[in-house]
């Protein structure tokens, strides 16, 4: 009766599950292999395999962990590692182009979560210490494993969560050569381009697993199309407003009345060609010389070359303009952008010197979005068993990767004769007055053009022990330290030469422009020209940077002085680098104590951190800064190279327990407590400061070389059920008390070498409060339960977080604003059904509005919307070694929109279309 009412109880909650969860599906194992349940009568594999593995670790971890796995050499669940975690609770992912990027865990953004691979930090292309997940394939992936709670073994700087990435292994695997064989090809609904993808792995363990080698290459080519409308930004301001219409004749200043409004800084679209090519490769050897000793080398390698074609065209929108219309929260909701015809007719408040003083432009920019990127890594392990109790572990590794990006701003423009009138709300609308698509009448305008490279170098060690030895309730310690050094630097050249050109004075031969056909992705109503111009940003600047032609620049005297410029303003100065470097040392020590009951286990333990970090700088001091005679920019006069040095140093103590209780033999209760910290990130710690901005909003920022690491008090609560080795609920609820949090933040200061307000923006420990939600997860395959859902299973989850802030109100323009990156609620979930040869999912991923960065000065905040997307995959097995499979990312062609404080603010829609893929796996 007991067996009877226990079955009951499960199929009840099970129907439950159904009803309310859909989710997201696939976890993964910790142990080398999967514990297999001798009570089970059901023999699984495939979606079920994966989801057993990934219940098998939950249930085994000191703390509250997730995973995901692959369920078979090659057969990680999805294209990209970051969008398999995405499914994980609490998870949610940035993404770069449509491809998942970065990751937030708990609500805290990529840099508060700490990326391992193979248990070793690896270097990033970033400048900072949030990884890239796109810089590898999953292919190459066996599992990778979400810690949410502290352990003293896991290395500092994840408050949000370490992640560890754990590529495939010989000696867990397959006796004998086995190989795996992955061809696919992908198609882009925005590009209509079809790409190749191919990946091979082979491995081979010997018949006493004492040796084993594995091998894999992959190679992903995307070519992908993003469409945008854009704009920059919302900034309160006074904003002259002329009372009249574009056609108004005779105007004066007594037409004009001036108002603080909140006003739009531009708008317009941009288009977005990329080509991605990647190749990563992976060799793993394993060699143990004795049943107690056993040698692991790892060699990983990976090139990403990421090539886009930016244009965009839009209105810049002055805090002057004609018609303007707002509402009750002033915020303006239309206006007139007059044109040269107007300025003819109004000459009392339009010329140099007057109100009008400067015309209004329709820009087209060429932007840099280049990016190549390498990273080589190397790692040896070493475990040995020594006697009965005592276990010791060396590693050594070390990480090495460089990028090439380029910085480029490239401005041409027309000065329009009809004026263009524009709306806004949700869905602005702008209807031009003159033909954006005339490649006969472009005049030249603002270049900015240069070259960064960075690299990231990382040198670590670490050793450990571990003493088993019982004495009533105490089972042991594990105790370790290591040491790591990492040096970032990031080295840029420039041009030098913004506003050679500014002011749209000089014509632009039409051969240099080319009619496009722009797509129509705004279905909501905002209006898009049919055609806008596209051009090489590089032949451009080769026009411009002819001798013929400096005589007509704004300083002729200054462009053209060989001394300063010896191969014209418009080329690269490689002589005179700007460069930041960063070398930090770490040391650590931990221990951790080990003590189990009856029903009961723990940990508790510390870890004790010492940091020393060194940030110098090579720049130019800006001695002025004078306005450009035909712009409203700047033009900049620079000194001599200064070398800048600055040492930090702190230490940490991070003291972390966790508990589980056995409540029945399914159902756990785990209890932690710990302290965490994130290190700045090295680009952060940098010494160097820019300069921008126009006249009336200069513009400031740089590294913060005294930077202290963001802290945080954790305390967990966890309820687990395991209905079986397939099915579960949980239930967790969180609370971190964080203390000096990093962000960027801008605060209005004056300095010499301009005579207003600059606005000085960059990264300050501005805060401190709390972050608490709650998680619900489960997952339940219908495999005798429900007869006629055999086959199916859901699997769901849903995460809450509330946060409070507490910061400096002079810091930054909205208080409220809350924590960058956090989303208040996010969900997931899946259907899947598995029988026989064949498998299908379909996976729905929702994240809730957060905070991108919170302003400053007159900047508005910027916040991104919810955002939903709809994966689906498919398999069918040929053979028992053949199988053919499709996958289908952002079905629904979900969009990016962003807003400023409320959603009638518009800043940013973005399309990125839809990815189908079909391919052809082989084992053997």
């Amino acid at each position: 009766m007991a067996i009877q009412r226990s079955t009951l109880r499960k199929t009840l909650l099970a129907a439950l599950i159904a009803d309310i969860l859909l989710a997201g599906g696939a976890h993964a194992q910790t142990s080398d292999e999967p514990v297999v349940d001798p009570s089970a009568k059901v023999v699984v594999s495939g979606i079920r395999a994966s989801l057993s593995s990934s219940l098998n670790t939950k249930r085994q971890q000191d703390g509250v962990v997730d995973a995901v796995s692959a369920e078979d050499a090659g057969k990680f669940p999805d294209t990209n590692i970051a969008e398999s975690l995405q499914r994980v609770t609490g998870v949610q992912i940035q993404r770069n182009g449509g491809e998942g990027r970065y990751i937030s865990v708990r609500g805290l953004g990529p840099e508060f979560n700490n990326v391992l691979v193979n248990g070793r930090t690896m270097t990033s292309d970033t400048g900072g210490r949030e990884f890239s997940f796109d810089l590898l394939s999953s292919d190459l992936i066996s599992k990778a494993l979400v810690y949410k709670t502290s352990q003293p073994f896991l290395p500092e700087g994840g408050i949000g969560s370490t992640v560890d990435i754990q590529t495939a292994r010989p000696l867990s695997g397959k006796v004998g050569h086995s190989s795996v064989v992955n061809a696919s090809s992908a198609w882009d609904s925005n590009s209509k381009k079809y790409t190749p993808n191919a990946s091979g792995m082979y491995s081979f363990a010997n018949e006493d697993r004492t040796f084993g080698v594995t091998g894999s290459l992959s190679y992903t080519d995307r070519a992908s199309k993003q469409n945008k409308a854009i704009n920059d930004a919302w900034n309160y301001r006074d904003v002259s407003m002329i009372n009249g219409d574009l056609n108004s004749r005779g105007l004066t200043m007594a037409d004009v009345t001036t108002r603080k409004l909140y006003m739009p800084q531009s708008y317009g679209f941009q288009q977005e060609d990329e080509s991605r090519k990647r190749v990563v490769g992976n060799l793993t050897v394993q060699y143990n010389p004795s049943p107690t000793w056993k040698l692991t080398a790892d060699g990983l390698y990976s090139r990403l070359d990421q090539n886009n074609k930016i244009i965009a065209f839009s209105d810049w929108n002055n805090p002057v303009q004609l018609g303007v219309k707002y509402d009750q929260n002033d915020q303006v909701t239309s206006f007139l952008r007059p044109g040269s015809t107007f300025y003819a007719n109004n000459p009392a408040i339009a010329g140099a010197g007057k109100l009008l003083g400067e015309a209004n432009s329709n820009d087209m920019i060429a932007k840099g979005g280049d990016r190549l990127s390498i990273t080589k890594a190397f790692g040896l392990n070493s475990k040995w068993k020594v006697g009965d109790e005592w276990r010791i572990e060396g590693d050594i590794s070390t990480s090495r990767t460089t990028s090439d990006s380029n910085d480029m701003w490239v401005v041409a423009g027309m000065i329009p004769k009809n004026g263009d009138t524009l709306t806004f709300g949700s869905t602005p609308t702008i209807t031009f007055g003159d033909n954006i698509a005339d490649p006969n009448n472009v005049s030249a305008h603002a270049v900015s053009n240069g070259d960064i490279r960075n690299t990231d170098k990382l040198h670590e060690g670490r050793l450990s022990a571990a003493w088993e030895h019982e004495i009533g309730f105490f089972k042991g310690l594990d105790t370790g330290l290591a040491h790591s050094q990492r040096k970032v630097d990031r080295t840029k050249w420039g041009n030098d030469a913004w506003n050679a050109f500014s002011g749209y004075h000089v014509k632009l031969p039409s051969s240099l422009f080319t009619v496009q056909q722009m797509d129509d992705f705004m279905n909501t109503g905002g209006k898009i020209p049919s055609q806008y111009l596209s051009f090489d940003p590089y032949a451009y600047m080769n026009y411009l940077n002819q001798p013929s032609l400096l005589p007509q620049s704004n300083d002729p005297a200054y462009y053209s002085d060989l001394t300063r410029f010896p191969n014209g303003p418009m080329a690269i100065d490689y002589t005179k680098p700007s460069m930041w470097a960063v070398k930090e040392k770490v040391s650590s020590f931990y221990v951790d104590s080990k003590w189990e009951g009856s029903g009961w286990s723990a940990n508790a333990g510390v870890r004790v951190v010492r940091v020393k970090s060194t940030s110098t700088g090579i720049s130019r001091e800006l001695l002025s800064a004078v306005k450009s005679p035909n712009d409203t920019t700047f033009i900049s006069v620079w000194g001599p190279n200064q070398v800048t040095t600055v040492q930090n140093s702190y230490n940490s103590v991070l003291p972390s327990a966790n508990i589980k209780f056995d409540l029945r033999s399914d159902m756990l209760l785990r209890l932690g407590a710990s302290k965490t910290e994130t290190r700045p990130t090295l680009n952060q710690l940098g010494v160097e400061n820019w300069y921008g901005g126009r006249f009336g909003d200069v513009q400031t920022g740089g590294g913060n070389p005294y930077l202290k690491p963001m802290q945080s008090k954790n305390f967990d609560v966890s309820y687990e059920w395991y209905l079986s080795k397939t099915n579960y609920v949980s239930a967790a609820v969180f609370m971190k008390k964080v203390s000096d949090f990093l962000e960027t933040t801008i605060v209005d200061m004056r300095i010499p070498q301009f005579n207003e307000i600059v606005h000085d923006s960059r990264v300050r420990n501005g805060q401190k409060g709390k972050i608490k939600g709650v998680e619900i997860a489960g997952q339940y395959a219908f495999d005798t339960s429900v007869g006629w859902l055999q086959g199916f299973g859901v699997s769901a989850n849903y995460t809450y977080v509330d946060a409070s802030a507490q910061r400096e109100t002079d810091n930054v323009a909205t208080p409220s604003c809350g924590y960058p990156g956090l989303s208040p609620q996010s969900y997931n979930g899946s259907v899947f059904y598995e029988r026989g040869d064949f498998q299908a999912r379909v996976s729905y991923n929702w994240r809730n509005h957060f905070s991108v960065d919170c302003g400053g000065g007159s900047t508005q905040a910027r916040n991104r919307s919810a955002y939903g997307q709809t994966d689906a995959s498919l398999r069918y097995n040929l053979t028992p070694n053949l199988a053919i499979y499709a996958d289908a990312i952002n079905i629904a062609n979900s969009r990016t929109h962003e807003y400023a404080v409320n959603e009638s603010q518009f800043l940013t829609l973005e399309d990125v279309g839809r990815r189908v893929s079909v391919g052809l796996r082989a084992a053997f």
